[in-house]
C-alpha cells in the first residue's frame, strides 16, 4: 500500500514539474502597451449628439443641419484656457497638415464651454492664431449647456489664486464625427497626431469605396 502511493506522488510530481518546464519554454506574449497599439475604428458612439443651434465666430446662426454630410473633429474649450486648449489646438492644426488634401473633408469646430467670456469677436481672434480654419462656436447659456448634456461634456468654474480670471475644468476629447452626424471616435490627448491622421485617412478612404 505504502509501495503504491510512492508511485502515485512520484507521478504527481512529474507531472508538475512538466508543466512548470512548459510553461517556461512558451514564447512571451506580445506587448499591449498603449503606446504600441493602434487607434481602432468603431461602429459608432451611441448616445452622443442631437440637435443644437449656437452662433459661429462671425456672428451667423449655425445649427446641426448646417453640419450635417460633413466630417467634423469638434472640440470643447474656452479661450481663457492657459495649457490644454492651446495644446489641442495645435494638435489638431498638425492632424489636419499631416491629412493634406484630404484636410478639405473636415470641418473642425471649436466649442466654447464659456459663454460669458467667449463672444464670437473673442473665439474668432484666438483661433486666428492656430492657422487650422477652425471655426468657433458660442452662444447662449442654455444653448451651451444643451451641447454639453448631448454630447456628455463635462465643464465647471474653478477659482484658481494663480489666476485674476477664473477656470473652467472640462474635459477634453476630440471628436471625430461622420457625415451622419454619428460620433465615429473619440481622440484621447495621449493619441500621437500620426495615429489619429492615419485612422482618419482610413476612414474617409473606406467611406469613399463604399460610396462607389
Amino acid at each position: 500500500m505504502k509501495q503504491q502511493s510512492f508511485f502515485i506522488l512520484v507521478g504527481v510530481l512529474l507531472m508538475v514539474l512538466a508543466s512548470v518546464i512548459g510553461y517556461a519554454l512558451m514564447p512571451p506574449a506580445p506587448s499591449t502597451s498603449a503606446a504600441d497599439t493602434p487607434i481602432r475604428a468603431t461602429a459608432g458612439i451611441e448616445g452622443l449628439g442631437g440637435s443644437w443651434t449656437l452662433t459661429d465666430h462671425d456672428g451667423k446662426t449655425v445649427t446641426d443641419k448646417d453640419v450635417t454630410g460633413t466630417y467634423r473633429l469638434m472640440f470643447f474649450g474656452f479661450t481663457y484656457c492657459p495649457d490644454v486648449c492651446p495644446t489641442e489646438l495645435k494638435r489638431l492644426a498638425i492632424v489636419l497638415d499631416m491629412l493634406g488634401d484630404e484636410a478639405q473633408k473636415i470641418r473642425p469646430l471649436f466649442v466654447t464651454v464659456d459663454p460669458e467670456r467667449d463672444t464670437p469677436a473673442v473665439l474668432k481672434e484666438y483661433l486666428a492664431r492656430f492657422d487650422a480654419g477652425v471655426t468657433g462656436l458660442t452662444g447662449t447659456i442654455p444653448q451651451i449647456e444643451h451641447m454639453e448634456k448631448i454630447f456628455k461634456v463635462y465643464s465647471a468654474k474653478t477659482e484658481n489664486e494663480e489666476y485674476t480670471e477664473y477656470m473652467v475644468n472640462h474635459s477634453a476629447l476630440l471628436y471625430f464625427i461622420g457625415p451622419d452626424d454619428n460620433v465615429i471616435h473619440l481622440f484621447h490627448s495621449k493619441d500621437a497626431p500620426e495615429d489619429m491622421a492615419n485612422f482618419i485617412r482610413e476612414t474617409l478612404r473606406g467611406d469613399s469605396v463604399k460610396s462607389e
